[in-house]
């Protein structure tokens, strides 16, 4: 087996396949994981094979665990995965034919084989034992220098469940792989099996934009029930956060729609297109559960936006409609409702509260497939707190659009 060294990072056109970069610095450390004070004590002894040898003469496990041993102490003494020495394959072999099953063995022999004997080799060790670390990182090692992304996630999920401790590492390698086109099956499939750390790396996965698309992809392809809804938000959030509004648009839908309409102001707990409501001392809006009215409460001093909404655009205008009985009526007319591009922040339009009423009607052009509605406004140091309540707002789109008030 050949030695391997660093692979230089990619240009720009080779994203796709940067899951080899993280893999390659993930295989090694994986490798030399286990060795403990036992490796430290094999190198010592690895001047003087003979006696390292002859330390389980009538044992071919206690062999095969001595070789495995002197290959990772060996392995932790470089900076690459390379062959086994002479004697520890020796000592491996040894053992191989007094135990033929031992996985610590076969990983040994296997990290010595010349790379056009190496195929059919770990296809048949990698069937001996899904829990060596050793044998499966050196499997990993093997699948990555043959670009086989498929074998490597699923080398990498039977790490994850004997390696929970490593979590971290795996999972940046995983989110590496989702950029590219062939990781969408193997992991469907994989995390359709509702493995203990899928939910997690759902949601690592989610902070490596290079991979949001296909993680959507993936996420739509699992079941719901499989899915915790906390996931969801963050996969929902994060689209968002990146600018894909389409993707946690497209999510969000699909949720709410299990989930039933939300009328009114009813508010869900996956944001953004779904009411968010300011709250804050002495600044709040909430929704009345009996009379589906917002109450609103600012402070003397306080303000900003209370309501914020994102919505797909379902036509080339837009029209808003609600009633308000706040008070102090003159600082109500100071509040605010706005329309803008929920991609640039853009504005589109803005009216101030009318008296009793909130009004706002403007055309949405095409580069703003996403528009936020938002209310906003404050109240002065010098003045009474505003108080009221706000009627449901009524969403309708116009020119092929429909009602959006949900």
């Amino acid at each position: 087996m050949a030695t391997r060294t660093a692979t230089p990072m990619p240009r720009p056109a080779d994203t796709p396949r940067a899951w080899r970069i993280v893999l390659a610095g993930l295989v090694f450390p994986v490798l030399a994981i286990g060795a403990g004070a036992q490796t430290l004590a094999i190198v010592g002894e690895s001047t003087r094979p003979k006696e390292a040898a002859a330390a389980a003469p009538w044992d071919g496990s206690a062999k095969a665990h001595l070789a495995k041993g002197a290959y990772q102490g060996q392995l932790a003494a470089g900076e690459t995965v390379a062959p086994p020495e002479p004697w520890i394959v020796e000592l491996a072999r040894d053992a191989y034919r007094r135990q033929p099953l031992t996985p610590e063995a076969l990983a040994v022999i296997g990290a010595s084989l010349p790379d056009e004997q190496a195929d059919a080799f770990w296809e048949l060790a990698a069937q001996v034992s899904r829990r060596d670390t050793l044998l499966q990182g050196l499997l990993l090692d093997h699948h990555l220098g043959h670009d086989d992304l498929d074998r490597s996630i699923r080398v990498l999920n039977q790490l994850l469940l004997v390696r929970e401790n490593q979590r971290e590492r795996f999972f940046a390698a995983l989110s590496q792989a989702l950029p590219d086109p062939r990781s969408i099956d193997p992991f469907v499939e994989i995390l359709a099996a509702d493995p203990k750390w899928g939910d997690a790396f759902l949601v690592a996965a989610s902070r490596n934009e290079e991979g949001l698309e296909n993680l959507s992809r993936i996420r739509h392809r699992l079941p719901d029930g499989s899915i915790e809804a906390h996931v969801d938000q963050a996969l929902i959030s994060a689209f968002a956060r990146s600018g894909q509004l389409d993707l946690a648009h497209d999510l969000h839908r699909r949720l709410a729609q299990k989930q039933g309409e939300r009328p009114g102001w009813q508010a869900s707990t996956i944001p953004p297109f779904d009411w968010r409501f300011v709250d804050e001392p002495g600044f709040r809006a909430q929704r009345d559960p009996e009379s589906e009215q917002l109450d609103l409460l600012i402070a003397r001093g306080k303000g900003g936006p209370f309501v914020t909404r994102i919505f797909r655009a379902q036509g080339s205008s837009i029209r808003l409609r609600a009633n308000h009985q706040l008070e102090p009526a003159a600082q109500a007319r100071r509040l605010s409702v706005s329309v803008s591009c929920a991609a640039t922040g853009e504005v589109l339009a803005q009216e101030n509260f009318r008296e009793r009423q909130i009004a706002l009607d403007t055309a949405i052009p095409e580069r703003c497939p996403f528009i936020a509605v938002v209310l906003s406004g404050r109240a002065w140091s010098d003045e009474p707190r505003l108080h009221g309540t706000i009627s449901p707002i009524t969403v309708t789109f116009g020119a092929g659009g429909q009602d959006a008030d949900q």
